[in-house]
Protein backbone atom coordinates (compact mmCIF):
# COMPACT_ATOMS: atom_id res chain seq x y z
CA UNK A 1 0.00 0.00 0.00
CA UNK A 2 2.95 2.47 0.49
CA UNK A 3 4.53 1.18 -2.60
CA UNK A 4 0.96 2.59 -4.15
CA UNK A 5 0.81 5.58 -2.52
CA UNK A 6 4.63 6.45 -3.46
CA UNK A 7 3.67 5.18 -7.12
CA UNK A 8 0.60 7.90 -7.05
CA UNK A 9 3.36 10.55 -5.73
CA UNK A 10 5.26 9.82 -8.36
CA UNK A 11 2.67 10.26 -10.96
CA UNK A 12 1.54 13.80 -9.04
CA UNK A 13 5.04 14.46 -9.93
CA UNK A 14 5.56 13.92 -13.17
CA UNK A 15 1.97 15.22 -14.26
CA UNK A 16 3.53 18.45 -12.62
CA UNK A 17 6.77 18.06 -13.91
CA UNK A 18 4.86 17.42 -17.15
CA UNK A 19 2.53 20.80 -16.93
CA UNK A 20 5.19 22.76 -15.77
CA UNK A 21 7.27 21.76 -18.82
CA UNK A 22 4.20 22.90 -20.72
CA UNK A 23 3.80 26.21 -19.36
CA UNK A 24 7.64 26.92 -19.46
CA UNK A 25 7.72 25.99 -23.15
CA UNK A 26 4.19 28.17 -23.85
CA UNK A 27 6.66 31.03 -21.55
CA UNK A 28 9.70 30.46 -24.34
CA UNK A 29 7.83 30.61 -27.39
CA UNK A 30 6.36 33.44 -25.92
CA UNK A 31 9.18 35.05 -25.35
CA UNK A 32 10.38 33.51 -28.88
CA UNK A 33 7.78 35.77 -30.37
CA UNK A 34 8.11 38.99 -28.22
CA UNK A 35 11.80 39.31 -28.96
CA UNK A 36 10.39 38.83 -33.24
CA UNK A 37 8.27 41.08 -32.81
CA UNK A 38 10.17 43.49 -31.28
CA UNK A 39 12.93 43.02 -33.97
CA UNK A 40 9.83 43.34 -36.68
CA UNK A 41 9.56 46.91 -34.73
CA UNK A 42 12.48 47.63 -34.62
CA UNK A 43 12.77 47.21 -38.30
CA UNK A 44 9.92 48.83 -39.01
CA UNK A 45 10.96 51.59 -37.43
CA UNK A 46 13.89 52.17 -39.10
CA UNK A 47 12.15 51.77 -42.83
CA UNK A 48 9.34 54.81 -41.46
CA UNK A 49 12.96 56.90 -40.47
CA UNK A 50 14.48 55.81 -43.81
CA UNK A 51 10.94 57.12 -45.90
CA UNK A 52 10.71 59.88 -43.49
CA UNK A 53 14.05 60.87 -44.80
CA UNK A 54 13.52 60.32 -48.25
CA UNK A 55 9.97 62.25 -48.44
CA UNK A 56 11.77 65.15 -47.05
CA UNK A 57 14.24 65.27 -49.39
CA UNK A 58 11.61 64.53 -52.24
CA UNK A 59 9.48 67.90 -51.07
CA UNK A 60 12.99 69.94 -50.68
CA UNK A 61 12.78 68.88 -54.01
CA UNK A 62 9.86 69.51 -55.22
CA UNK A 63 9.87 73.17 -53.53
CA UNK A 64 13.23 73.81 -55.36
CA UNK A 65 11.93 72.81 -58.49
CA UNK A 66 8.62 75.24 -57.92
CA UNK A 67 11.22 77.88 -56.88
CA UNK A 68 12.80 77.50 -60.59
CA UNK A 69 9.70 77.18 -62.30
CA UNK A 70 8.68 80.88 -60.46
CA UNK A 71 12.23 81.99 -61.66
CA UNK A 72 11.62 81.00 -65.26
CA UNK A 73 7.92 82.02 -65.22
CA UNK A 74 9.59 85.61 -64.35
CA UNK A 75 12.10 85.28 -66.72
CA UNK A 76 9.55 84.78 -69.90
CA UNK A 77 7.18 88.09 -68.91
CA UNK A 78 10.43 89.91 -68.83
CA UNK A 79 11.56 88.44 -72.39
CA UNK A 80 7.80 88.83 -73.20
CA UNK A 81 7.62 92.11 -72.10
CA UNK A 82 10.95 92.75 -73.81
CA UNK A 83 9.52 91.47 -77.13
CA UNK A 84 6.27 93.61 -77.08
CA UNK A 85 8.17 96.52 -76.73
CA UNK A 86 10.34 95.99 -79.76
CA UNK A 87 7.34 94.88 -81.62
CA UNK A 88 5.52 98.28 -80.96
CA UNK A 89 8.92 99.47 -82.11
CA UNK A 90 9.09 97.77 -84.98
CA UNK A 91 5.48 98.96 -86.18
CA UNK A 92 6.38 102.46 -85.52
CA UNK A 93 9.71 102.31 -87.79
CA UNK A 94 7.23 100.37 -90.23
CA UNK A 95 5.15 103.61 -90.29
CA UNK A 96 7.32 105.88 -90.21
CA UNK A 97 8.92 104.45 -93.17
CA UNK A 98 6.02 104.17 -94.56
CA UNK A 99 5.33 108.00 -94.58
CA UNK A 100 9.04 108.82 -95.88
CA UNK A 101 8.46 106.74 -98.57
CA UNK A 102 5.12 108.44 -99.03
CA UNK A 103 7.04 111.79 -98.70
CA UNK A 104 10.54 110.97 -101.43
CA UNK A 105 7.59 109.95 -104.09
CA UNK A 106 5.61 112.96 -103.91
CA UNK A 107 8.87 115.08 -104.11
Amino acid sequence: QEQRGLVAEVAEGEAELARLRRVEGAQLAQQDRSSQLEKEVAMLREKIHHLDDMLKSQQRKVRQMIEQLQNSKAVIQAKDSVIQELKERVSYLEAENLEMHDRIEHL
